[in-house]
């Protein structure tokens, strides 16, 4: 009930087809849902361990967005570390293009009461968040590909 749908990929996986990760589908209304999302892990040779982006020269990551449907409350890529998982910093996307997400750029939502410092040596995933909304579903259909970092 407190679940989106999704429509595509169908299984249990988001497999990289041709360079890309697609996704397609529509967020839950039910009070407490929270959304739907893709991520990809930075470091997982020993299961998913943290990954310092500081020590690679990594302040962010440059990627192309693609598709027919951008959530229309927008594409949160966030960044959780190790000790922020549930309020990642994040910066919005609202369009198809190509995208620089730098880590400076980020930052906790407004509903953060206590908000926490980023840091970049404890990376754990690269995600992309689609919000919901309780007044009516938020429909997605779109793609990320040519995720690349940016290195100083």
């Amino acid at each position: 009930m407190n679940c989106s749908t999704v429509t595509a990929p169908t299984g249990t996986g988001f497999t990289n087809v041709g360079g890309k990760m697609c996704t397609s589908g529509q967020t839950s209304i039910a009070t407490g849902a929270w959304g739907a999302g893709i991520a990809f892990e930075l470091d997982d040779d020993n299961g998913q361990q943290p990954y310092n982006a500081v020590a690679q020269g990594v302040i962010g990551f440059c990627l192309q967005l693609s598709g027919t449907t951008i959530p229309s409350t927008t594409l949160r890529v966030a960044f959780p570390t190790q000790e922020n998982n549930d309020n990642a910093p994040f910066l919005a996307l609202t369009a198809p293009g190509m995208h620089q997400v730098l880590f400076s750029e980020t930052a906790q939502g407004s509903w953060v009461t206590t908000p926490t410092t980023f840091d970049p040596t404890k990376i754990m995933l690269g995600q992309f968040q689609i919000p919901a909304e309780t007044s009516a579903p938020v429909p997605w259909d779109f793609c990320i590909e040519g995720v690349t970092a940016i290195t100083q």
